[in-house]
């Protein structure tokens, strides 16, 4: 390996470990958390994470989209076993989603401090670049399948995409009960159900 692409892998490497430290890190709360113990954690030096990253909040938006795509690999997991039954497979994969909101880290990140500390429109821009391009995925496969129009599938993956995000802050709030959680979860899948029939 040249002396160059030695550098690059390091830089990545780096990058990634300041990721993940401060992922951790952010669990507890973007306010909570300062550069110094963000670099510390990862072991970098303060110029190093300056270095990646122009800010702290730059850095949280590298968080935030890694949070996301992990989001993303759990409705694709969830979808896949579903692959012969396309509704089937938006359903398990919308209810994915909901249950990955859930835990504790994901709600921290992706929902609280997410749209708080990054805006709305740049949180809304991430959001549609994992989640909803899984979605109209899953309903361009069900649209095949169903012979619906194309035309119909942009609108409905955001008019879906809305519900669920919705659906993801109710189920999110530490005050609801299990029983209202379940019936969240119950309310999605009827809503995938009959948005397709």
């Amino acid at each position: 390996m040249s002396s160059d692409n030695k550098k690059i892998a390091l830089g990545k490497e780096t990058r990634l470990r300041i990721v993940h430290a401060a992922r951790t890190l952010f669990e507890r709360g973007y306010e909570t958390v300062g550069t110094p113990e963000i670099a510390q954690t990862a072991d970098v030096t303060r110029g190093a994470l300056y270095h990646h990253f122009a800010d702290k909040k730059a850095l949280f938006d590298a968080v935030v989209c890694e949070v996301a795509a992990d989001i993303v690999r759990d409705i694709d997991v969830a979808a896949l076993h579903h692959e012969e039954k396309p509704l089937d497979a938006i359903r398990f994969g919308s209810l994915a989603f909901i249950d990955a909101c859930q835990t504790p880290a994901v709600r921290q990140i992706f929902l609280v401090d997410g749209p708080s500390v990054l805006g709305w429109t740049r949180w809304r821009k991430i959001d549609a670049s994992f989640g909803l391009g899984s979605l109209m995925a899953g309903i361009s496969v069900l649209a095949s399948a169903q012979r619906l129009s194309v035309d119909r599938v942009e609108p409905l993956a955001h008019l879906l995409s809305g519900a669920l995000n919705e659906a993801a802050f109710y189920v999110a709030d530490p005050f609801r009960t299990p029983e209202q959680v379940d019936q969240m979860m119950d309310e999605v899948s009827n809503l995938v159900s009959t948005m397709f029939a």
